[in-house]
């Protein structure tokens, strides 16, 4: 039952609406009701519709308070009004520590992007609605992710009145089966953690990534996959479900789960599901999507096979790559299947007590092995984590599953999975050091490594902010190279992109630390500037002036690199980036005409 705290309390009365809305239709309001227990006051939330709908009341009552996702409601200051049980859960706090309070005190940094009114001001005008994934900030200091519906109310005038959460533990996990055999639970837990294939294909159908398990999947190497589409994949009835699986992806970004065939190459037909995610630029434009396979005829079978024997087993193990174990907190042993002395790279007549099998892994990973597995047998709560075993390089990684089960005599040990995810790591890292490369790409000149117009206007933002709050200046100087034509055309494009490289560096070694350099493109640099007073551009000006007067040297030829510059200065001849570019390049442009190899500041005519 949700609960107000006690400031509310006093402030409600007995009976205060809270919300109005409308379900197809029908006039709906949240009230609260006071109510006084031997250990606690509060409000009882009351759900009722205007006149003819009571029946509509009785619905949503229950469906509030029972939920197993988390319901609350954010009014429109920003702070959490009512919470149903499920969602106090999901937080480990008590209704007093949640209402009241506002709701980014609850979510984890990274979604604020440092600016909580923006946050607040896109939610309250509806420009948040769809599914989000989030981190709570849990009572004991862990993190939650959750899955959260943002749903606007507004009043008849189409005001806002708050807005409806709605949030799904994501961490959650249902088990396929409760009551198997021992055996029936590690084959199990053996296929819940194996590996999917992922892969992105764009628009146009064309292949851009995949990892091993999709070449595992499909038999085709990474060339032979660049060359066919996403329906060469698939079995002639994926015909029957493509209209609905675009429909799905063009009107709400990702798909349901949906079964079909893959046609390996070899001919055999694999039953996988798929779900694939829409992937989006910059500009909200869907260039491509994501697309997860997972095999499930391993699945398919366990199901009908849960009774087949230990060979089985071993066999299904082999096939799949993933071991499986059990410990016995009593002797403090391990039972492995075959395939997990073949992970662990130990022959089966290896030690299998606890201290042996700790010495197969690094410092690190033995007091984590030996945590999971010791808070998995006193609390039954399951666990996943990966290990890096000792002596290998390069590093062998393996994840690791576990959880309790008891057996006929109603004996309780852990049980659990173990996968080598060593290239799983390895491409995940090579994925971080692609994205760390196309960001900078993204923001920087290739030729020059400099800063390019997206992050000079981002810096111009900082300088100017910074020159407002203590009445100082910022210099902007737009450097054009005379003649640069020239040098291309006698001496050829190598001799001219060595000379921008060559100005790029002088100018970057002439500036301070928190200036920044920036090449627009062409023979075009400039140079952001802060200063605490005007007069100080002068200095700046000759300074790169002069540098730039000197020659390059190239393959023994020496490269003239005379300029043209114009300047301007914050806030005195703009009070944003593009006016004061305009002006620094309007001053350059007269410098040129009055003879080149020269600067001007602007003077406005």
């Amino acid at each position: 039952m949700p609960v107000l705290n006690s400031d509310y309390l006093t402030q409600l009365g007995d009976h205060h609406r809270l919300v109005t809305s409308a379900v197809d239709g029908q006039r709906l309001q949240v009230r609260l009701q006071r109510f006084s227990g031997d250990e606690e006051t509060g409000f009882i939330v009351h759900v009722e519709a205007d006149s003819d709908d009571r029946c509509l009341q009785q619905r949503l009552t229950p469906l509030f308070e029972s939920s197993l996702d988390g319901i609350a409601f954010i009014g429109t200051d920003g702070n959490y009004q009512l919470a149903n049980p499920a969602f106090l859960d999901m937080l480990g706090r008590s209704a007093d520590a949640v209402i009241g309070q506002p709701f980014t005190d609850f979510i984890t940094a990274d979604h604020l992007a440092g600016n909580t009114a923006e946050l607040q001001r896109r939610l309250m005008a509806g420009e948040m609605d769809g599914l989000f994934e989030i981190h709570y900030n849990h009572a004991d200091g862990h993190w939650v992710p959750a899955s959260i519906r943002p749903v606007l109310i507004t009043d008849a005038d189409g005001n806002p009145e708050g807005v409806w959460s709605i949030s799904r533990d994501s961490t959650l996990r249902n088990q396929l089966i409760e009551s198997l055999t021992s055996s029936e639970r590690r084959f199990r837990a053996l296929f819940r953690n194996s590996l999917d294939a992922i892969a992105f294909w764009t628009e146009n159908r064309q292949l851009r990534y995949a990892n091993q398990a999709c070449l595992d999947m499909t038999g085709y190497s990474r060339e032979e996959l660049s060359h066919l589409s996403f329906t060469d994949l698939l079995s002639p009835e994926w015909e029957d479900t493509a209209l609905e699986f675009d429909r799905q992806l063009k009107e709400r970004g990702y798909t349901d789960v949906i079964e079909t065939d893959i046609l390996r190459k070899d001919g055999e037909v694999v039953p996988i599901s798929i779900r694939a995610s829409a992937f989006r630029d910059n500009k909200g434009e869907v260039n491509g999507s994501w697309f997860i396979l997972r095999d499930i005829s391993g699945y398919k079978q366990a199901l009908n096979q849960l009774r087949h024997s230990q060979n089985m087993l071993q066999q299904t193990n082999r096939m799949a790559r993933i071991g499986g174990w059990e410990y016995d907190s009593l002797s403090k042993t391990f039972t492995f299947t075959d395939e997990t002395y073949r992970i662990l790279a130990i022959p089966q007549t290896y030690d299998r007590s606890l201290d042996s099998i700790l010495k197969l892994f690094n410092p690190g990973s033995q007091k984590r092995l030996l945590h999971e597995v010791a808070r998995t047998n006193d609390s039954g709560q399951p666990a996943d984590f990966d290990v890096r075993l000792d002596g290998f390089e390069p590093a062998r990684w393996l994840r690791i599953s576990a959880q309790t089960a008891i057996d006929s005599s109603d004996r309780t040990y852990v049980v659990g999975a173990i996968q080598d995810i060593s290239e799983f790591k390895a491409r995940q890292r090579s994925l971080e050091n692609d994205r760390d490369t196309f960001q900078h790409l993204a923001f920087h000149d290739p030729l020059t490594g400099l800063p390019n117009r997206l992050l000079l206007e981002d810096r111009f933002q900082q300088l100017s902010f910074t020159a407002q709050r203590r009445s100082g200046h910022v210099a902007i100087l737009v450097i054009d190279l005379d003649d640069f034509k020239v040098i291309n055309d006698q001496r050829g494009h190598p001799a001219g992109d060595a000379l921008l490289r060559a100005i790029g560096d002088r100018l970057r070694n002439c500036v301070r630390q928190s200036d920044t350099v920036a090449r627009l493109g062409g023979d075009e640099f400039i140079v952001l500037a802060s200063l605490d007073s005007a007069e100080e551009v002068e200095t700046i000006a000759t300074k790169l002036f002069n540098e730039l007067q000197l020659p390059i040297d190239w393959n023994g030829q020496q490269l003239n690199s005379h300029c043209s510059m114009g300047v301007a200065v914050y806030p005195h001849q703009g009070g944003d980036f593009n006016s004061l570019y305009e002006a620094a390049d309007q001053a350059m442009y007269q410098a040129k005409a009055g003879g080149k190899n020269r600067y001007l500041a602007f003077v406005p005519s």
